[in-house]
């Protein structure tokens, strides 16, 4: 990756706010009682966490060139300004995922129009527009505000001076304005000050500080720190490109043993360096097809791998092939499998 593309990659899913006068830059964190509206913000997203949906990103508490999550982990990037909830690909983008309000209130600001586009494609946006894509901003009354940005062009479902309920949909994940993958980013703001719903916080305060939650109850049960993920994964004929495995790939039903490749391919997200992968195919016969074990050597905020067999003078064996793909993150005492993925295809 050249280093133009690993920062437009660094950018990615950025909403940049800046222009309204309800965000301001970040000051120093206080330890105040805050009472958010409806007791606590909603999911912005209908969807289930860990299974359709999940967090990559965090807000960045790094005052630096670097970055770090509120655990002082690394799901984040340098100056992040809130939390991107994803879906894997754009295959579950098309197929439209809402993006809901998180509590009551009116509609202060709403724009549609800008297209679903990778940002790598395009370069960063230079307007307000361009840069936050299609998005939403709700005043909750008390001087609490939440924006939603990278809403699907098309989709975006209230105006200024709407009144909105919890739950009330705003539009859905899209890739408009700075966005490198389906999601929407969200931000809450209190007296103009940007807070990090997770610990109540501003992000000029030390990570593993931990203030008050601003989420629901119900909310929070939904959203446990997770560090890593699977995006997709499945079996092809031929050897697919790091983009392609990201933007999603509809997997054959089966593939010929005339065609002689067969690829087993992942994506994934939220990797750091140490972890093992652990990368198997078996054969229709229970003999291992393919075995191989790598550790990363850095972090990896997307990543992807595809691995398999080129016969060469001769058909695939035909019958049932099973493809194993395990990511393990080494500590003390023991090896916390990070995810876990087996899938199937017929050959023939």
């Amino acid at each position: 990756m050249t280093a133009g593309r690993r920062l437009l990659r660094g950018l990615a899913g950025l909403a940049v706010l800046a222009g309204l006068v309800f965000l301001a830059a970040p000051q120093a964190a206080k330890a105040e009682s805050l009472s958010p509206p409806g007791g606590g913000f909603g999911l912005p997203v209908d969807c289930v966490m860990g299974e359709l949906c999940s967090i990559q990103n965090y807000i960045d508490y790094d005052g630096g060139e670097g970055w770090k999550d509120h655990t002082c982990g690394s799901l984040s990037y340098d100056g992040h300004r809130g939390i991107d909830f994803r879906v894997p690909t754009e295959i579950e983008m098309r197929e439209g995922t809402a993006v809901i309000a998180a509590a009551d209130g009116e509609v202060i600001f709403a724009f549609d129009g800008q297209p679903d586009i990778l940002m790598s494609e395009t370069g960063p946006g230079k307007t307000r527009e361009e840069r936050n894509g299609n998005w939403v901003a709700i005043s909750h009354g008390g001087g609490w505000v939440t924006t939603y940005a990278h809403l699907m062009k098309g989709t975006v479902a209230v105006k200024k001076g709407d009144r909105v309920k919890r739950g009330d949909r705003l539009g859905l994940i899209g890739l408009s304005g700075n966005s490198e993958f389906p999601h929407v980013h969200f931000a809450v703001t209190h007296r103009n000050k940007l807070l990090d719903p997770f610990t109540g916080l501003e992000p000029s305060a030390a990570c593993g500080e931990m203030g008050q939650s601003l989420w629901s109850d119900a909310a929070q049960a939904q959203i446990p720190y997770r560090a890593g993920g699977l995006l997709s994964a499945g079996f092809l004929d031929r050897q697919p490109d790091h983009q392609e495995i990201l933007a999603g790939i509809d997997a054959p039903a089966g593939i010929s043993t005339e065609g002689r490749v067969l690829v087993f391919w992942a994506g994934t997200w939220g990797l750091r360096e140490g972890d093992l992968e652990t990368l198997m195919i078996l054969g229709p016969d229970g003999r291992t097809f393919f075995n191989n074990k790598r550790v990363l050597e850095r972090n990896r905020a997307v990543w992807t791998v595809s691995f398999g067999l080129r016969k060469r003078g001769e058909n695939l064996q035909p019958g049932q092939y099973v493809g194993f793909y395990r990511v393990q993150r080494p500590n003390a005492d023991w090896a916390k499998t990070v995810l876990a993925v087996r899938k199937t295809v017929a050959v023939r």
